[in-house]
């Protein structure tokens, strides 16, 4: 049994120095690996943030262009629904009255009429209304002037959507 025991001893000494040499090894690439890893996911935390930084710098040129076109349009429309009231104002008080001339709308014509009048709009056919139709016509005329500007805006606020994408 003596001559087997430093033979023994060898083989468990080599046995435990190859364990260590590989624990090292395994150490080594799993120390490789992490760093590895952490520098992965810096990479994509850092162009999160670009991206991030980018997308609200879009969003905010954005909103401020659409606040911008948000008070053009609201402007616009106080002013077209002022004017309408100051319209209707007259129309209510006598010191204006609704004419409307005839046209023959398939061809862009204004009718003509028998009698000659001294009016501005020639010898068109003119019709005046009363002030309740009047008022009616300058109901919508109001109605018509905030849905073109409804419109004018939607239209703008896509363009401005689709630019900034």
């Amino acid at each position: 049994m003596n001559n087997n025991f430093p033979i023994a001893l060898a083989f468990v000494a080599g046995v435990a120095l190859t364990w260590w040499v590989e624990g090292l090894r395994w150490e080594a690439d799993v120390s490789k690996l992490k760093a590895t890893h952490t520098a992965e996911l810096k990479k994509f935390s850092d162009q999160a943030v670009v991206d991030l930084t980018n997308q609200k710098k879009r969003t905010e040129a954005a909103q401020t262009a659409l606040a911008a076109l948000d008070a053009k349009h609201t402007k616009e429309l106080a002013d077209e629904q002022a004017k309408n009231d100051t319209l209707r104002a007259d129309v209510a008080a006598g010191t204006r009255r609704v004419r409307i001339a005839a046209a023959n709308l398939a061809t862009c014509e204004l009718v003509g009429n028998s009698t000659t009048g001294t009016g501005g709009v020639g010898d068109a056919a003119q019709f005046e209304l009363s002030g309740s139709g009047g008022r009616a016509v300058l109901d919508l005329r109001a109605s018509a002037i905030k849905d073109d500007q409804v419109i004018q805006y939607l239209q703008a606020y896509i363009s401005k959507v689709i630019e900034k994408n």
